[in-house]
């Protein structure tokens, strides 16, 4: 089983009215060729329009005919539709958590986040790939939505079992302990 089926395969579990369906190249409205690795993303996983609840704010994964008008706000200015001088041509936003982006690097083939609200985009390279991203917020939104309020502690911090069980699911798939750990940093789980 590929990765994007089990990523599929465990958000269908915990929310079984999200959408996934191929999505062909033809779907795409951006302004250059779609980047092979997006392609594949939209046929193999495809998610249309999919919610997963995180630690906070929710990841949003959109469908491909919908991508490029989430390029507004951060390569398109929303009321005059023009370019903003300073993101990278290089960078496509892929899918969002509270309008922080995760961006597919179009030269590289890999995945960065950013916090929006800090003046200037300063990504930082998160997973090596659109399936780790996947298989990551699908490993998120099923610990989430297994806790359900008991997630968090009283001071709303997440308790260590949840942690813990990210950390360790997101390594048996990254193969890398410190890997997971950096990556559950940058999502604010500690």
């Amino acid at each position: 089983m590929s990765s994007y089926d089990t990523a599929k395969q465990i958000i269908r579990r915990v929310y079984p009215s999200a959408v996934f369906r191929p999505q062909p190249p033809t779907d795409w409205k951006g302004e250059f060729q779609l980047p092979d690795a997006v392609a594949e993303y939209f046929t193999e996983f495809g998610p249309v329009d999919v919610t997963i609840r995180g630690y906070g704010n929710p990841y949003f994964l959109p469908s491909l005919a919908g991508l490029w008008s989430r390029q507004i706000g951060y390569r398109i200015h929303g009321h005059t539709h023009e370019h903003i001088e300073d993101w990278n041509d290089d960078w496509l936003v892929i899918a969002d958590e509270g309008a922080d982006p995760f961006i597919f690097s179009r030269s590289q083939g890999t995945i960065l986040h950013a916090y929006h609200g800090e003046g200037v985009w300063e990504p930082h390279e998160m997973f090596d790939s659109l399936a780790e991203m996947a298989m990551t917020f699908a490993i998120i939104g099923d610990i989430v939505a297994s806790a359900g309020r008991s997630l968090t502690d009283d001071d709303s911090m997440i308790l260590d079992k949840y942690r813990d069980e990210a950390r360790r699911r997101i390594a048996e798939f990254s193969g890398s302990n410190d890997k997971a750990g950096a990556i559950l940093s940058r999502l604010g789980w500690g």
